[in-house]
């Protein structure tokens, strides 16, 4: 039952047309989205971890003394960066870093009059941010 006019076969034509002009372009489309989420969501997680580090690093690992209201004005500053990121893009980050960064910056600077001695290790809380 095919539709012969002047010896052609026009369905072929038309299959022939979309599998060779439509179905590459409709797919580089769809992969190009893809890739741009991708890229997006790594962007994303690299400045969030910019952010905290900018706050963090000038404060707790520069190696002069600080005074205790710069300190703990710099982990509040860090704790609402986090807490904005994590409320604006849910479950984007990895879930073990998020908890445990999130443990620390909720526990504070100053834990019952003391410094918390989570501070007192710069690296592993630089570390920790880096694994967001």
């Amino acid at each position: 039952m095919d539709f012969f006019l002047n010896d052609i076969i026009w369905w072929k034509i038309s299959l022939n047309g979309l599998m060779n002009g439509w179905i590459p372009g409709v797919l580089t489309f769809l992969l190009g989205l893809w890739f741009a989420r991708i890229s997006d969501r790594r962007k994303l997680r690299q400045k969030l971890k910019n952010d905290i580090l900018e706050i963090f690093i000038p404060v707790f690992n520069s190696g002069e003394s600080i005074s205790m209201p710069i300190a703990d004005d710099a982990c509040r500053k860090m704790r609402a960066t986090f807490n904005a990121y994590k409320r604006i893009y849910p479950g984007m980050f990895d879930r073990e870093a998020e908890k445990q960064l999130a443990e620390l910056l909720n526990e504070g600077f100053i834990v019952n009059g003391e410094i918390n001695k989570k501070f007192f290790e710069p690296d592993t809380i630089q570390d920790l941010i880096k694994r967001l």
